[in-house]
C-alpha cells in the first residue's frame, strides 16, 4: 500500500503574497517525519468552484491522505467546508457535535451563536468534527472511499495545535510505521555540476535513499554544497544504515575524482 498525502492551501492571501505558506511546509515536514510520501502542495483562493475542482482532482489521484489548511471561519470568503460537501457530493449540514463545540467556546466568553457562528459547525454529512484546543472553528475529518480527508483552520497556531492534538495520533495508528532519518553534510571546492554526476551514480546503486544538493554559495572562492541524505524504512536502524552506506559510497567516489575538498 502507498501512503501518499496531497496538502491544499486554501486562501486568496497566499496567492497576493500577502501571507507566507507556512503551514504547508510545516505540514509536509510533519507527513514526511510520519512515513507518508507528500506528493503534491497546491495553492488555491477562496472559490467555490476552484476548491471543489482541486479537491475532486486529489480524490481521483487516490492518496491515503489530503490535508486543506484555511477556509474554516465564519465570513463571507470562508467557503471550504461548503466546497468540500460539494466535491464529495453530501448535503452541507450543520454537524451537532460541532455545533456544540462552537457554542461552548462563544458562552464561555459571553456570545451568542449567531447564523455566523453557526456556520463553523457546518460540514458534509458523515463527517467527523475535530476539537480546536486554540480557537473557535473545529477541523473535519471525513472519509472518501480510499481517501481520509483533513480540514484545519489557516491560522497556523489552530492548524497546528489541531493536527498534534488529533490528526497526528490517528496518522500514526493508520500509518505506515516508516522511520524517517536523515543527515546533512557540506562540501567545499566541488561544484555542484561536478558532483551532479556521482550522485546520480550513487542514487543507482543503493535503495530506499535520496540525496539532493543545495548550492550555498562560497567561503574563500570555493563553491560549497549541502548535501541532504534522507531515507525511511520500517527499523530507524535500518534507516540510519542506509544513510550510512550511502554517504560511504558517495564520499568514497569523491575522493577518487577529486584530491581538494573538504567535508564537514
Amino acid at each position: 500500500m502507498e501512503y501518499n498525502a496531497e496538502i491544499i492551501s486554501i486562501g486568496n492571501e497566499l496567492l497576493i503574497g500577502k501571507t507566507i505558506n507556512t503551514n504547508a511546509a510545516w505540514l509536509a515536514r510533519k507527513l514526511t517525519v510520519l512515513g507518508f510520501n507528500v506528493k503534491r502542495i497546491t495553492t488555491i483562493g477562496d472559490s467555490i468552484d476552484e476548491i471543489v475542482s482541486v479537491l475532486r482532482e486529489a480524490i481521483r489521484r487516490k492518496p491515503k491522505i489530503i490535508i486543506t489548511t484555511g477556509g474554516l471561519g465564519p465570513t463571507f470568503d470562508d467557503k471550504t467546508s461548503e466546497a468540500l460537501a460539494k466535491a464529495l457530493n453530501r448535503p452541507w449540514i450543520v454537524n451537532e457535535e460541532a455545533l456544540e463545540l462552537v457554542r461552548r467556546k462563544y458562552v464561555s466568553i459571553g456570545l451568542e451563536l449567531t447564523p455566523c457562528r453557526v456556520k463553523m459547525a457546518k460540514m458534509p454529512k458523515d463527517a467527523e468534527p475535530l476539537p480546536n484546543p486554540v480557537g473557535t472553528a473545529p477541523g473535519i475529518m471525513v472519509y472518501e472511499k480510499e481517501t481520509i480527508i483533513f480540514s484545519l483552520p489557516g491560522v497556523p497556531r489552530e492548524m497546528k495545535a489541531i493536527f498534534e492534538e488529533h490528526v497526528e495520533p490517528f496518522l500514526r495508528k493508520i500509518g505506515p510505521n516508516m522511520y524517517f532519518c536523515e543527515k546533512s553534510i557540506k562540501i567545499k571546492g566541488i561544484p555542484e555540476s561536478s558532483l551532479a554526476p556521482l550522485i546520480s551514480r550513487v542514487m543507482k546503486m543503493v535503495s530506499r535513499v535520496y540525496i539532493k544538493s543545495h548550492p550555498k554559495g562560497s567561503e574563500g572562492e570555493q563553491p560549497v554544497i549541502e548535501l541532504h541524505i534522507t531515507s525511511s524504512d520500517t527499523a530507524r536502524e535500518k534507516a540510519e544504515y542506509h544513510i550510512k552506506e550511502t554517504l560511504e559510497t558517495l564520499l568514497k567516489l569523491i575522493r577518487e575524482n577529486f584530491q581538494k575538498f573538504q567535508v564537514e
